[in-house]
């Protein structure tokens, strides 16, 4: 379904695969080499990865003020942080 990864990186997510389930089991080497070999049989030229790198992607986090003051906020003893010092 991504027809961009190249071969290295789809087998090193088939090797790292993990099973969750008990009853399942890890995939094979020989079923990696096999899936290695068919992709190298089809692989291209082009060796771009999904996301282009030289692009930067801006992120806005937004900024909600608390109407609450910090001196009236009062912390549970069953936290037990007695360190815990507001400075102003």
């Amino acid at each position: 379904m991504c027809s961009k990864l190249t071969v290295t990186q789809i087998v090193k997510s088939l090797k790292l695969y993990t099973p969750v389930d008990v009853f399942e089991e890890p995939v094979p080497i020989s079923y990696i080499r096999k899936i290695e070999q068919k992709l190298k049989e089809r692989e291209s030229t082009d060796n771009s990865l999904l996301m282009d790198l030289k692009y930067s992607y801006s992120v806005t986090f937004p900024f909600n003020a608390s109407s609450i003051a910090l001196e009236t906020i009062k912390v549970p003893q069953q936290l037990n942080i007695a360190k815990l010092v507001v400075r102003c």
